[in-house]
Order: structure tokens, then sequence, then C-alpha cells
């Protein structure tokens, strides 16, 4: 009687009109052991052995799937039900409407679709919306049956059935380990299928990047998001800086979050303005609202704005301190509300192409916001941290002298 994959191996063999022999010299696999695997006599094929056996019978597409899922549960590995909806695991549905990220979103849907970028990391500072854009956009992928879209989510915890299956299979796989089950699983659920792998709020070290990279060669069709917080990307991926919101949604946003309509309080745009326009702050800001006016909240944002917000974002007064660690606070005094790449040149005195890429590392830590075509600012947040490290006589807020 034979096992499953000497069945499958067998059937394959003889469908590419291949003796036992020459299969062997195709694939450099013992005529001996074609011969067990075939009579079910060795039942615990090697991974290398499966691979090197698909290749010598030029297996593609679904059958390559299907025979290395054949030959995992040989093992005893994970069992793998190959039906196209298990690949099927949609983004969790937004909770509500995004306000002022329309350029972005077509942005991120381009560098995924046709001849764009297969591998992409959304980077920004916690609370500028890394999570609600990434959701967003593979809605609309699962949506439009673009792609199917798999998501793995570090802070929410999976519910069972597919999902929490596709964690296991998502975590066993990318991650540094001697055993690669995990990766032979995840590789034959996806397969040559369309697919889009998201992977929301992980460890910047994580995932492991030769792993990830394996697993875009293996599956060609496939394309892998991320959010991260830090700047290391994967070789060849494409990072996007995600930027705070523009100073007029900002606004608008901190305002339906107050529950408020007309014109806008003054006291609340200077608040939005203060906190960089960063959609988490903004929620955490208008939460103090049940028991401040207006006017009473701008004076603790004026004092202390991280603080305002700590509740809502623990992790954002370490991060600035982290990023900020990495430049010269005189350097970030020195320059004006807005300045352009020739102007921090010029007042920091540092060489045009050194100030280009020190600008460009500014953006992807988060401390900096572009702020029209060649112009940057510094976050007002950051200045605030800056501000009490500062020697006596440098600016202490030159982000509100222009």
């Amino acid at each position: 009687m034979y096992g499953q994959f000497g069945e499958l191996l067998r059937k394959h063999r003889v469908k590419r009109g291949a003796t036992q022999r020459q299969l062997a010299d195709l694939s450099t696999i013992s005529v001996r052991a074609i011969r067990d695997l075939e009579a079910g006599r060795a039942s615990r094929p090697r991974r290398d052995t499966v691979r090197l056996i698909a290749e010598g019978l030029r297996l593609s597409g679904r059958e390559l799937t299907t025979f290395e899922a054949a030959a995992m549960r040989s093992r005893g590995g994970v069992e793998i039900d190959l039906s196209p909806d298990l690949a099927a695991v949609p983004p969790p549905a937004a909770l509500d409407v995004l306000v002022g990220r329309d350029a972005e979103v077509a942005a991120l849907l381009a560098l995924l679709g046709e001849g764009g970028s297969r591998l992409v990391a959304v980077t920004g500072l916690p609370g500028v919306g890394k999570t609600r854009l990434v959701v967003e956009v593979a809605g609309r992928l699962h949506e439009s049956g673009a792609a199917r879209v798999l998501w793995d989510a570090a802070t929410a915890p999976a519910p069972g059935g597919h999902a929490a299956r596709l964690r296991l299979l998502v975590h066993s796989a990318l991650a540094v380990a001697e055993d690669g089950e995990g990766w032979d699983a995840l590789a034959a659920l996806i397969g040559d299928r369309e697919a889009v792998l998201v992977l929301d709020g992980h460890d910047p070290t994580w995932p492991d990047p030769d792993r990830a990279l394996a697993l875009l060669h293996h599956c060609r069709r496939l394309r892998l998001l991320r959010t991260t917080r830090g700047s290391r990307p994967i070789p060849g991926e494409r990072v996007v800086a995600l930027p705070p919101l523009a100073p007029e949604h900002a606004v608008r946003l901190l305002h339906r979050l107050a529950g408020r309509s007309g014109a806008p309080d003054p006291a609340l745009v200077e608040v939005a303005e203060r906190l960089d326009g960063l959609p988490g702050a903004l929620e955490a800001a208008a939460s103090w609202l049940v028991v401040h006016r207006p006017g009473e909240l701008l004076d603790l944002v004026r004092a202390d704005p991280v603080d305002v917000v700590a509740d809502r974002l623990p992790d954002l007064r370490d991060v600035l301190d982290q990023a900020l660690s990495e430049v010269d606070d005189s350097a970030l005094a020195a320059l004006p509300g807005d300045w352009s790449v020739a102007d921090a040149a010029r007042l920091t005195r540092v060489a045009p192409v050194a100030c280009a890429r020190l600008v460009r590392h500014l953006l992807l830590l988060g401390l900096v916001r572009p702020v029209g075509d060649d112009r940057f600012r510094v976050l007002a947040l950051a200045r605030a941290l800056t501000a009490s490290r500062l020697p006596v006589g440098l600016p202490l807020d030159a982000s509100r002298d222009s």
C-alpha cells in the first residue's frame, strides 16, 4: 500500500514519462531513496530531498504546492487544507472613517499593484496611523478581489480557526529557527496565489530578512506589507515614511473626535498644531475634553504635550527620546519653522550631500515632516523634548517663529 506522498510521487513520475533511474539522475537522489519513498518504506523525506525531486519533476504552481504539503504531512507536520478559502484571512474591519489619507492610500495601492514593489514597509512614530492606513489598503484589496489578504497583527489576539492557524504558521515561518516546518507550511499555503501578507505592529527586528526574502522568492505572486517603528529595512524593501496629518485634516479630525461642529475652535486648532497632527495624539487629547475646556487643554499641551497623550501613547516619549539620541539637539534647534535642505546645510554647516542624507534619516525616524515642495518642519513634539536639554540662548520653540 503506497503512502500518500509516495503515491503522489509515483503519479508525477509516470506522468512525466520517467523511470525511477531517470528521475534519480534528474534530481541527484538515489534510485533506492526514490524506490523506498514510492513504496512507503521511507515515510519522512527531508525538505531538501523533496525540493530536489520536485525540481527533477519540473513541478510548479499548484502541483508543487500539493506535492510539498503531502511531504510535510508524511513527516508529521502541520496538516494543511489547500482549499482557496483557507488563504482568505481578511483584514479587520475599520471602525471609523479615514481622514486625510487619500494620497497615502492611493500611493500604497499603486506600490502593491502590478509592476510595483513586492516588499513594502510603512514606518512612523506611534500614533501616526500606520495600522489604520494599512487596514484601509488591505480592506480595499480584499473587497476588490485583486489579491487574497493574509493578516497577522502583533497587538491583537488571534481569533480561533483559520486566523489563529495562520498566525502560528507566519510566526514559525519567519522567525529565526533551525526547523523549517513552518516555512514549508506557509509556502505551501500561499503557493502561486495572488496574495498580500500583512504584518502589523511587530518588532522592527522581525521578520527574519532571509526567511522573508526566501518566501517571496518561492511564492512569486506574494507581496509583503508591514508596519514598523524602526528605519531598519529588509534588503530591497520600499520604505514609506508616513507623515502626520496635514494641518487642515488634523483640525478636522480633532473637532470630529471632540464632537464639535461649526467654525474651528482657536484653542483646538493650536492643540492640533502642537500635537503635530498625529491621529493617536489627537484622539488622546480629545478624551480630556470631558473634564477640560479647550483653553484648559491647550494650557496642558503647552506645558507638556507628550504627557497629555501618555495614557493612549505610552511609548511615544521613549521612541522620541531614542530618535533624538541619534541627532544633534543644537542642529534641530538651529532650524527655523520651515526650511529646505539647502537652508539646513547652511544653518548647521553640514555638507549638502550629508545634510540631505540626515534629513532623509530624520523623516524615517519621524522627527521631521514635509510641509510643501522641498520644505520640511521639525515636529513640535520633538522640539518640546529637546528644549530642556538645550544650552541657554538657543531658541526653545522655533517652530512657532515663522
